[in-house]
């Protein structure tokens, strides 16, 4: 598996784009702008982006998928549709499929807003702004936050094993990092 990743700072946002050994289709998440560096990214390495995963609708993470669409024939992947006038395959709930040589996994987490997601794609967590190193997404108010907590609780400090934790924004931490330290969500 390969992994890059691109720090958008007009959007001050994390993009990603993965794709595995000797494989040309690439994923993309969370496409906060599409310009000339990141498309030079994906042409220096012979590289086709079949598919878009979005963590949420917002537009700092989305402001890209015109200008991308327009390159290539993604298909986009949220719990939104359409995005941005662009259609997209519904997640509908928690959920496991395939793309470009990768099982993704998909665990709905709405907070931060009615639509978050993160995504499972091997050891590594796409956490959008669902959760960041040492801290939570806002929310529209207490009770939302409490329930956010309660789900990520839950869902993902309940998986087993190690993962890489590649939010939305900042830094990357560790799953194991984050049940430690994130005070937000300690019980």
């Amino acid at each position: 598996m390969n992994l890059f990743t691109i720090f958008q700072p007009y959007e001050v946002t994390n993009t990603y784009l993965l794709h595995q050994d000797g494989e040309r289709n690439a994923v993309i998440v969370d496409p906060g702008r599409f310009d000339l560096d990141l498309l030079n990214l994906v042409e220096d390495h012979n590289l086709y982006i079949s598919h878009v995963l979005l963590t949420h609708s917002h537009i700092n993470h989305t402001h890209g998928i015109p200008t991308l669409m327009k390159i290539y024939d993604a298909e986009i992947h949220s719990m939104r549709s359409p995005i941005l006038g662009f259609k997209s395959t519904l997640i509908t709930g928690e959920t496991t499929f395939s793309i470009s040589g990768m099982e993704v996994r998909a665990i709905p987490v709405p907070g931060h807003s009615d639509d978050s997601v993160i995504y499972i794609i091997e050891n590594m967590l796409f956490t959008g702004d669902t959760l960041m190193a040492g801290y939570t997404g806002q929310t529209a108010g207490l009770s939302e936050q409490k329930a956010m907590t309660a789900l990520i609780r839950r869902k993902i400090f309940g998986l087993d094993g190690e993962y890489l934790l590649l939010p939305g924004h900042g830094s990357p931490s560790t799953l194991s990092a984050e049940k430690k330290s994130n005070l937000l969500l300690q019980e």
